[in-house]
């Protein structure tokens, strides 16, 4: 590969990146954006939320307009809209202009994402498209999974806004290559109409179901709004479909979804993208809020699934032009889900070396999933389609994740529950069947047991109490008897730290059931895409022969 192709390849990879890195680097600094605009959380949350939505949203439809305009204008317009917000969002006065500017650069990221493969493939040989796109999905992996960190690591040291200057000068760099070394790219197959009205109604559809999972876990699945978008997205769906079938011009060749390797692809990448929650989202709630870690050391600990996914998805990109793809990513979801279900063993007091472990193996068959599923995705696609193809592609696999964080939290919320209950239940057994406190200490620790969220009850408190009452007691006790008094109280007080702790462990014990519980869950709804990875292929020895009979897929 000569020098031009490495600084092209060097351009479309910076800006992927960015663009995907920028999908989690913001979570860590929400607190401290809380705290500068003097907002409530749910408010903050849709600085996350709005450019994940809108990314996810416009994918395949800027793919499309991709294809038409140009893609290296349709990246080049990304890249520059992306530097922009981020000049204006480290600016920003209030958090609504803040939210509004972190949906623009989420538009703007749906044009830069899907087009760097069809620019990257077109420039190298057919032996070497699968050593590509595993270089593309490890970069894709590794800018997700070290977002929390370099964004944490960023709001330490210097602010908030520092997690959106970091893409100025990145922006910058890519832009100045693209412009000098991408060449332009085209489907020369494209009638010169587009399907406008294809765009909005997919996106529409795209926005009420990425939506809908988005609210899921403030409303509930029961909720009114979360029914009716969901019913609203069905019905757009349809009527997609439907428009497309009879238009002369349709904005995706709905032949392309009669390619079973390009479908159960699809449906392999969702699935992966709903695992990927597991490895991500839950372990680190499970590591912040029962293995008592910040977030900052919870995005360190996560990130080695990214490090380690970064060898198999390069290798097994390369392999999977050899090999084909089909033992490639079912060996990969099989690990996945194996993976996940060993999460389920994880409990509040495991080494962090455990979980270290299980990362780095996840990150492992994550990579062996990628790269083999997004070649046996576009094997049989005509170059000219590619970018349409990656476009769905990549909105399969962030639906996927919208979807798996939509499950998964529902999941956790509902086990939490009812396991916090459950322990509330036997902690007040227990005071109730403890044969040191008084009626009174015994009622006190209940009350306070009855009225916590926490895990337990406030042992300070409860300490303080006891000091109160006894001072009150001990004012009125002859001084023969003040002694014994002290004794009695002074009992209780170590009986509080003790029952304390085993109230506390109580509590760990059944909030790991929760997580154990989630994560097992989890791993049963994988085994899907094991059985779609199986079917996302063709073996190399009929390629040959499949190419030569290849569907024709031009509108």
């Amino acid at each position: 590969m000569n020098f031009k192709k490495l600084i092209m390849l060097s351009a479309l990879l910076l800006g992927t990146f960015i663009s995907v890195m920028d999908t989690t680097i913001v979570n860590i600094a929400l607190p401290k954006m809380l705290d500068y605009f003097s907002s409530n959380l749910s408010q903050v949350a849709w600085v996350a939320t709005g450019y994940t939505l809108a990314f996810a949203v416009l994918l395949v439809g800027a793919s499309k307009l991709a294809d038409h305009f140009g893609r290296k204008k349709a990246f080049m317009f990304g890249l520059a809209l992306f530097i922009l917000t981020s000049v204006i969002a480290c600016l920003s006065t209030s958090i609504e202009m803040l939210i509004t500017i972190r949906v623009i650069q989420g538009l703007s990221a749906a044009f830069i994402v899907p087009v760097t493969m069809p620019i990257a493939l077109a420039i190298v040989p057919q032996n070497k498209k699968g050593l590509i796109i595993g270089i593309w999905g490890a970069f894709s992996g590794l800018a997700a999974t070290l977002g929390p960190v370099l964004g944490g690591l960023l709001t330490e040291n210097f602010n908030w806004q520092a997690i959106f200057f970091i893409n100025i000068p990145l922006g910058l760099i890519s832009l100045f290559l693209a412009a000098f070394f991408i060449t332009e790219s085209y489907d020369e197959t494209v009638s010169k109409k587009i399907d406008y009205m294809g765009i909005l109604i997919l996106s529409g559809a795209l926005f009420c179901l990425t939506f809908g999972f988005a609210k899921v876990s403030d409303l509930g699945w029961s909720s009114p709004l979360i029914i009716s978008l969901f019913v609203i997205s069905v019905l757009l769906f349809c009527l997609f479909f439907f428009i497309e079938s009879k238009i002369k011009n349709p904005m995706i060749p709905l032949s392309m979804l009669k390619i079973r390797t390009f479908s159960f692809s699809s449906f392999t990448l969702f699935m992966q993208g709903l695992g990927l929650t597991s490895g991500t989202l839950i372990i680190t709630l499970l590591l912040t809020n029962l293995m008592g870690k910040t977030e900052l050391e919870a995005g360190l600990i996560v990130s080695t699934l990214a490090l380690s996914s970064m060898f198999t998805s390069v290798l097994s990109g390369k392999l999977s032009d050899k090999l084909g793809g089909i033992w490639l990513s079912g060996l990969g979801m099989l690990g996945l889900t194996i993976t996940t279900y060993l999460y389920g063993y994880i409990r509040y007091d495991s080494s962090v070396t455990t979980v270290i472990i299980l990362l780095c193996l996840t990150g492992l068959a994550l990579g062996l999933v990628i790269g083999p599923a997004m070649s046996s995705g576009i094997r049989l696609i005509p170059p000219e389609k590619v970018g349409i193809a990656s476009g769905i592609l990549n909105m399969m696999r962030t639906v996927g994740q919208a979807l798996g964080i939509a499950i998964l939290t529902s999941v956790l919320t509902m086990n939490i529950n009812d396991h916090t209950a459950s322990a509330k239940k036997e902690a007040i057994t227990i005071v109730e069947n403890n044969q040191v406190f008084d009626k009174n200490a015994k009622n006190e620790i209940i009350t306070h047991l009855k009225h916590s969220d926490s895990k337990g009850f406030d042992r300070r408190k409860s300490i303080a109490e006891l000091n109160k009452k006894e001072e009150e007691i001990l004012s009125i006790t002859p001084d023969p008897y003040k002694e014994k008094v002290q004794k009695s109280f002074n009992t209780q007080k170590k009986e509080v730290i003790a029952i304390q702790k085993k109230i506390s462990n109580l509590y760990n014990e059944k909030i790991s059931d929760s997580f154990n519980n989630t994560f097992k869950v989890g791993s049963v709804i994988l085994i899907l895409g094991i059985i779609f990875a199986l079917f996302s292929d063709i073996s190399p020895k009929r390629l040959k022969q499949q190419q030569k009979n290849q569907v024709d897929i031009t509108p």
